[in-house]
């Protein structure tokens, strides 16, 4: 029966569900998934091209430019933005070295995507080729609608307006139900069923040792097949170990990598006749203040599922369950009413399938001790680069060695952080607490503690205070990239706050043609969250050169970014309109700021304001080194418009920005 069973599973596998992605996104479109937007901008490739995505809010009148895409130029390309873009969709299945060689082969030979996509990649694969973009910057719950835009050879070939779209995640999948599991030809038979198959396109199987919680994600061989009952999910592991005991559990997952819930987990396992000898050692330790503390060491913990700790006053009899503990302890501490008496204790070891396992008894007697050694003297603290020393003086006989411990400024808590510091009989001790975890510039507080030769604890030493010195890592800037437009250089990077909460601001470095020097450019200490540049002192014909720095709060500054390259062809010889302006609410009225300007040409901001169908008026001319304007002339329940322009020493005035929007 059971080779029968596996037969037929196996002739399963080969029946997949058959969703392909053209068929079921031939058009552009859009759906919200766990990390963003995904859009999708067509079947065809941006060969020669590239696909221009826009969006705007539920409340904005103009599309903004939010990304430009294109097909890969090279294997190695390929695979970079394989595995980039699989890291917002952890329900789908990487790409590996053939899926990327296929997926560039395909590229250079078709003009289409039709045949391109497979079900558990298809939002990785559209993504990588150029066809979608992910858009990660909106906000959860929030409407938007996006604009698409084909170019290919320097002209336009198509444009769609999309439908406006929530970004809230919505799944229409079923909850798998558990229907069958056991062990066929040595593997582990699993399966379940769904009522109907929805939106379902494939499924993921966890895995975990019995009696923990660690399930991972494995690989496994899966089948399909529909019946009266619904959709059956078949999935076989022939990866799991011998005598050992494992929980599993599934979740369905749609096309776009959006996950419905998972099913209820079902123990199996391989235990076959393999004997349960879980017990290593046992140990019992008298400790002070009527404590014992039992350890023990056991082997073949995957296949244990719980260990009752047993204790009587009598060897033979009169033994009740003290406690019951997860599988994966190793010691337990029994508080005690009386000293200098005699208990006696074993552990019941019980398996993941009910087998049953008793240790050997032991004896333990409960000791008290009054002679508490006195604090450590002369506690003090110094920092090092890469962590805190502490010193002490102690002298006692009959110690047996020292504990440190250690709180943060705003924890009354304090945590030890040393194993024993045995005696040297000298008088003079110290510890170096070099954990990783300290953190640059924090406060941290110390005390000591003594123990004696009869394992019971001293006084507290007075608590010092310490300010460590330790230095955060410098994290170079990543992704810098540079564009010519608008006759400015734009230089953006990666905001670096979310990688060091230490980071202060940045340098830019520019160097002009060849073999130039760098250069620090005006502006050089931006804030820290202006991960950006504009940078219109330039001319045409020459090659310039950015790197980017971090500087952090303690006065480091990081190595330089990997160079970004832009080459100046195109004479200036107008301003074009500057960047759209940012505008927002405070108590003193409405903030307009925009982007910083670097211009050997540039001298003013001219502020232009219009509200309703009112023609705007210039309301404010300010100096380039202005950052923003406060506006505190505005009415309430009154809609705004905000637009600027460029003045140059000459006193001409560059092409008016697009207007920003907002309700005081």
């Amino acid at each position: 029966m059971m080779k029968t069973i596996y037969r037929s599973t196996i002739y399963l596998l080969a029946f997949a569900l058959s969703i392909s992605f053209s068929n079921a996104q031939e058009a552009p479109g859009a759906i919200a998934v766990e990390h963003g937007v995904f859009v999708y901008g067509g079947g065809k490739l941006p060969k020669n091209g590239y696909y221009l995505f826009e969006r705007k809010g539920e409340k904005d009148r103009n599309y903004i430019e939010i990304a430009k895409t294109t097909v890969p130029s090279s294997d190695v390309e390929t695979e970079k933005k394989a595995a980039e873009n699989a890291t917002n969709f952890k329900h789908l299945q990487f790409l590996n070295k053939q899926d990327v060689k296929r997926v560039y082969e395909y590229v250079l030979a078709n003009k289409t995507d039709d045949s391109l996509y497979r079900a558990e990649h298809t939002p990785i694969i559209a993504l990588t080729v150029g066809t979608a973009f992910l858009d990660t910057t909106v906000e959860k719950d929030k409407t938007y609608q996006y604009r698409i835009r084909l170019f290919k050879d320097g002209s336009e070939v198509f444009q769609k307006e999309l439908n406006p779209i929530k970004n809230t995640v919505k799944t229409n999948l079923s909850k798998p139900k558990s229907h069958r599991s056991e062990i066929v030809n040595d593997a582990v038979f699993l399966e379940w069923i769904v009522d109907e198959q929805k939106d379902l396109t494939f499924f993921n199987v966890y895995r975990a040792f019995f009696g923990t919680l660690d399930f991972k994600k494995i690989n496994v061989k899966k089948g399909y097949s529909n019946d009266e009952n619904g959709l059956h999910l078949i999935a076989i592991d022939d990866s799991a170990e011998k005598a050992s005991l494992y929980k599993y559990y599934i979740q369905p997952v749609d096309l776009y990598g959006n996950a419905g819930d998972v099913s209820e987990a079902v123990s199996i396992g391989k235990l076959q006749a393999e004997n349960i000898i879980p017990i290593k050692s046992l140990h019992a330790e008298e400790l002070s203040d009527y404590q014992i503390k039992l350890s023990w060491e056991l082997d073949k913990t995957i296949i244990t599922s719980n260990i009752k700790v047993m204790r009587s006053h009598n060897y033979d009899d009169g033994f009740v369950e003290v406690t019951n503990l997860p599988p994966t302890t190793s010691e337990f501490t029994d508080n005690l009413p009386e000293a200098s008496e005699n208990y006696y204790y074993y552990l019941v070891i019980n398996g993941g399938t009910g087998q049953e396992f008793r240790s050997a008894k032991i004896s333990a007697m409960v000791k008290t001790n009054r002679d508490v050694l006195p604090a450590p003297q002369d506690v003090s603290g110094e920092p090092m680069t890469d962590g805190i020393e502490i010193s002490w003086e102690y002298s006692q006989p009959y110690t047996r060695g020292f504990y440190v411990f250690r709180a943060t400024a705003e924890m009354e808590i304090f945590n030890q952080v040393s194993n024993l510091i045995p005696v040297n009989g000298k008088t003079a001790y110290s510890y170096k607490d070099l954990d990783t975890n300290l953190k640059a510039g924090e406060i941290y507080r110390y005390t000591v503690r003594a123990e004696n030769d009869a394992y019971t604890m001293g006084k507290f030493s007075d608590t010092i205070n310490v300010f460590t010195e330790k230095k955060p890592k410098m994290i170079v800037p990543q992704k810098v990239r540079a564009v010519f437009r608008d006759s400015i250089v734009e230089v953006v990077w990666k905001d670096m706050t979310k990688v060091s909460e230490y980071v202060l601001g940045y340098k830019v470095y520019r160097s002009e043609g060849k073999n130039s020097p760098l250069q620090v450019m005006p502006n050089d200490s931006l804030k820290p969250y202006k991960n950006y540049f504009n940078d219109a002192n330039i001319s045409n014909g020459p090659k310039y050169t950015y790197h980017i720095a971090t500087l952090d709060m303690f006065g480091q500054e990081s190595d330089l970014s990997l160079p970004v390259s832009v080459v100046i062809n195109k004479t200036i010889e107008n301003l074009d309109a500057p960047n759209q302006p940012k505008v927002y609410k405070n108590s003193k009225g409405i903030t307009v700021s925009w982007n910083q300007m670097a211009s050997k040409d540039v001298s003013e901001i001219k502020i232009y304001r219009s509200e309703g169908s009112k023609e705007a008026k210039a309301i404010k001319t300010l100096s380039i080194t202005e950052k923003k304007y406060i506006d505190a002339s505005v009415k309430k329940g009154v809609l705004y418009y905000y637009k600027i322009s460029l003045v140059t020493k000459n006193g001409n005035e560059s092409v008016i920005s697009s207007e920003a929007s907002i309700y005081f």
